[in-house]
């Protein structure tokens, strides 16, 4: 990775019947309330996984990474 990752978390809200998700760097996203659900799972799959590669936990990928 050639940046650092970001600290500042995204919001979001929801606005006529879409959800919306602002970031830093201009993030910005619309989404179904569907598609919203199932990016929310993914970001928290990924988020635990990079948490256990922080604490040195063992992945079952040689590569270290996680697709979700």
């Amino acid at each position: 990775m050639t940046k650092q990752p970001e600290k500042t978390p995204a919001e979001a809200t929801a606005e006529q019947g879409e959800v919306l998700i602002d970031g830093p760097d201009g993030l910005a996203l619309s989404l179904t309330p569907d598609a919203a659900r199932q990016t929310a799972h993914a970001i928290h799959v990924a988020a635990c996984a990079a948490q256990e590669q922080r604490t040195g936990a063992t992945s079952s990928d040689d590569s270290g990474a996680r697709r979700v």
